[in-house]
Formats: structure tokens, C-alpha cells, sequence
């Protein structure tokens, strides 16, 4: 009967989460308190660990400390013998050199700027719930992501997925809030979610083909092939006009049109080799680079780059049924755990033993919990035809597609699309929170009903 109840319960949260809201004071000093709650976790967090990319680390930090530090002294983006290069997305690091170019090249600032970036991310993650879930889904999502321990711990390094994390839930916003209304859909609203998408992928380059995925919610939307297409043709110009500028500046300066960097395709052979296990390696780069090290950069650059692609595309057409059975080996390293945040600051020993398997178990159990409610709240989520529930699962999809087929699984690759995991997990939240108090409203309906049964008392009149 519980389960009964706790079924009934979630479908009829479905139904009456898009009508229930705060009044609209309380509403935004309550959305205000939930953003410095955030905020004062995540710095709490930046306060309590003390790792840096300049202690001796050599790592992702390292490289977007320090090409931060030279873009914001103007000496360009370069790779360690000063040639200019494209081995990492330049978005990060610019953004991190347009805060130390005004903090004097502090790393302080640059994880002040994640923790807003977080707490941010928490006020996008209840607009996103609230205009797909209702109100109360909203909150429910906003306050699971604002305690997040991976999403808290990330925020002490200096490297792109609260950035990008932030910027794939705009993405998200845009094209439910501007594109997906039947009533007040424009084109314009089409070319803002380009344009987001573009500013992603400078981020983080495998967010490329993330502008596919709006097409079906447009589909179901517009209620046409013909319209929807037109509204992917305009993203993907406006995403086109965020790229160019970098993609000439690579065909200038290394001679070859790369569109956003050379360094994803080391995760790209990383999926397509003898020695492949849905991991990540080194290996197979590896032996890449020995082939070209008597080359110079940038020529040595792009010659690896195209040799990473070659290899990987032909080991893949040549094994195709070793390309299936390593899907679920890279989705399982894919999203088997979620401790990436603490393994990165582990790069240096900063804390002790107890503190780290703490902090691991923590965040694994967080995350389990959360991606448990996940499915609890299938029945609420699954519908293909509704264009914003729609837009979720195949930003769900996309991941998997990404990670488990093309690239590689690695823990940390799933960090952006927690924001929109936390809003699918929220229908169920709500359920039970509904469910619960409608329990413990019960004894106070019946206190007020005249009692009955055999040892009820007599009507008075009656003797």
C-alpha cells in the first residue's frame, strides 16, 4: 500500500508541479538566501583546502594557470616552447586571465570566481526545474545541487567544468525560455542558443555537436521538419560566428583550420586502440609522439593531430564489434563514481588519509542517493512529448554518446551534466515531500469526522 501510495503520489506531483509557486517577495529573498548559501559553501570550501596550481603540480591547473598568466600579460597562447599552439580550448584560460589581468595574476580570484560561478549555476538549476518541473521541483533541484560535493569540490581548482557547467545550463535555459513556447518562439531565440553553444565548446571542445540536440524539442514545438531545421540552421551560424575568429587565428598561426584544439583527439585514440578498456590512456599518444618528436612545433602540432584521427578512425572501422563491447566499459567509467574533484586535488598530497576517504565516500554516496531519485523519477520525466522533458533526457543522451562511443569514460566528464540531473531527480523529491505531508495531515481530517464502527456512540435523539 506504501508503494501504491508513493506512486500515486509522484504522478500526482507530475501534474501539479507547474502550478504551484511562492508569493513573489518571499519568493525572491528565498532565492537569494538559497544563492549565499551556495556561495558560503563553496568558499568555505576554497578556504578549507589549500591547493594551488603553483605547488609543484603538473597537471590541467598547471596549464590553464600559466597560459592564463601569459594571455593576460599579452604574451598570446603558446605552448611551453613558445610557439603558438592549440592544444587546449583557449575559452578557460581567457577567462582566467580576464580575472588576473584586474587581481594580479591571483589564484584566490579564480576560485572566487568558481565559487560564483557555482552558486550561480544552483539560481540557473531552479529556473530550469521551475519551468519544467514547477516551482517546487525547482527548489528541490536547486537546494540537491547547492550541497553537491563535487560540484562544492571543484570549486577549489583552477580548471573549465564549473565553467562549462555553467554555460551548458544556459544553454539549456535558452532554449527552454526562448525557444520552446509556443506562443512566443522567435528565431532570434534560435541564434542566443548558437551562440551559447559556441561559447561551450571554446570551453570545452565536446560540446561541438551539442548543437543537434534542441532539434527534436524544436520539432515537437514549431510542428514542422521544415521550420525546425531552419531554427538548427541559425544556431549553428551563430555558434559558427563564436568559432571563427579562433579557427582563422589556428589556420594563420599553425597553418591548419582547427576549430576549437588538438588535445581532444588523444581522448578520441584513447577509444580506438588495440589496448582500448573505456578508460582513458596515454599510451597510444604516446606512441604518436615518438613518430613525429623530430618535427618542431606547430608543424609537429598538427601532424600528431591528424595522425590521432587517422589511427583512431581506421582501428574503429576495422573492429567494429570491439567498438561495441567497449560502450558499456566507457559508460561505466563514465559514471561509476564521482570523487574526480578530490582525485584532482590529490594531484599534491594536501589533506591526510581519513580526510580524503571522508570526502570520497561523501561524494560517491551523494551522488548514488541523487542518481537513485533519478530513477524514481522516470514516470515524470518520460515523455516524448513534451519538447522541455525531452530536451533533458537526450541532454542525458548526448553524454553518453560522447563519452561512451566517441571518447573515452572518465569521471570527470559527467560533471557538467549534473545540473540537469539534479532537476530530473527532482519530481520524486517532490513526490514524497508531498506524500509525507499529506500523512501527516490525515489524523487532523479525520479528527473532525464523526466516529463509526460498533463502538461508536448512539446518535443523540435516539434511546
Amino acid at each position: 500500500m506504501a508503494s501504491l501510495a508513493f506512486v500515486h503520489a509522484l504522478g500526482g506531483a507530475a501534474r501539479r508541479l507547474s502550478t504551484t509557486a511562492l508569493r513573489p517577495n518571499r519568493g525572491k529573498v528565498a532565492l537569494a538566501g538559497l544563492f549565499l548559501l551556495a556561495l558560503a559553501v563553496r568558499l568555505a570550501w576554497v578556504a578549507y583546502v589549500d591547493c594551488s596550481p603553483r605547488d609543484g603540480r603538473f597537471d590541467d591547473t598547471f596549464w590553464y594557470d600559466t597560459r592564463g598568466q601569459m594571455l593576460a600579460h599579452g604574451q598570446g597562447y603558446v605552448f611551453f616552447d613558445g610557439v603558438p599552439t592549440a592544444a587546449w580550448p583557449v575559452g578557460y584560460p581567457a577567462f582566467v586571465a580576464a580575472i588576473y589581468r584586474v587581481t594580479d595574476d591571483s589564484v584566490l580570484s579564480a576560485k572566487v570566481a568558481n565559487a560564483f560561478l557555482g552558486a550561480f549555476t544552483v539560481l540557473g538549476v531552479y529556473a530550469l526545474g521551475s519551468r519544467v518541473f514547477g516551482p517546487r521541483a525547482g527548489w528541490a533541484a536547486a537546494l540537491v545541487l547547492a550541497f553537491f560535493p563535487n560540484q562544492v569540490f571543484f570549486s577549489a581548482l583552477v580548471m573549465s567544468e564549473i565553467l562549462s557547467a555553467f554555460l551548458l545550463l544556459l544553454v539549456l535555459l535558452a532554449v527552454v525560455y526562448l525557444t520552446l513556447n509556443r506562443e512566443s518562439s522567435r528565431w532570434w531565440g534560435a541564434a542566443v542558443v548558437g551562440l551559447l553553444i559556441g561559447l561551450t565548446a571554446m570551453v570545452r571542445g565536446e560540446f561541438l555537436l551539442f548543437v543537434l540536440v534542441p532539434f527534436l524539442p524544436w520539432r515537437l514545438v514549431l510542428g514542422s521538419w521544415r521550420r525546425a531545421l531552419g531554427y538548427l540552421g541559425v544556431a549553428f551560424v551563430s555558434m559558427g560566428l563564436v568559432l571563427t575568429p579562433w579557427t582563422v587565428r589556428n589556420a594563420v598561426r599553425l597553418h591548419y583550420p582547427v576549430v576549437v584544439s588538438t588535445g581532444a583527439v588523444a581522448n578520441l585514440l584513447a577509444g580506438h586502440w588495440p589496448g582500448a578498456d573505456g578508460a582513458g590512456s596515454f599510451v597510444p599518444g604516446n606512441a604518436v609522439q615518438e613518430e613525429y618528436v623530430h618535427l618542431t612545433n606547430p608543424e609537429r602540432e598538427i601532424a600528431m593531430y591528424k595522425a590521432h584521427i587517422r589511427k583512431a578512425v581506421a582501428w574503429a572501422v576495422r573492429h567494429p564489434w570491439e567498438e561495441i563491447t567497449l560502450v558499456p566499459r566507457k559508460l561505466y567509467h563514465l559514471y561509476r563514481a564521482d570523487s574526480a574533484g578530490i582525485q584532482w586535488i590529490l594531484s599534491r598530497p594536501v589533506m591526510g588519509k581519513e580526510a580524503v576517504d571522508f570526502f570520497t565516500s561523501v561524494s560517491n554516496a551523494y551522488y548514488y542517493v541523487v542518481g537513485g531519485w533519478v530513477l524514481l523519477s522516470l514516470p515524470a520525466w518520460w515523455c516524448l512529448r513534451d519538447p522541455r522533458r525531452l530536451l533533458l533526457m537526450l541532454t542525458v543522451f548526448y553524454f553518453s554518446f560522447i563519452f561512451g562511443v566517441v571518447f573515452v569514460g572518465d569521471l570527470r566528464y559527467h560533471f557538467a551534466l549534473v545540473p540537469a540531473a539534479v532537476v530530473l531527480a527532482s519530481p520524486a523529491l517532490v513526490a514524497v515531500w508531498e506524500h509525507m505531508r499529506s500523512r501527516e495531515e490525515l489524523p487532523a481530517e479525520e479528527a473532525g469526522r464523526p466516529p463509526t464502527g460498533p463502538d461508536a456512540p448512539l446518535a443523540e435523539g435516539l434511546s
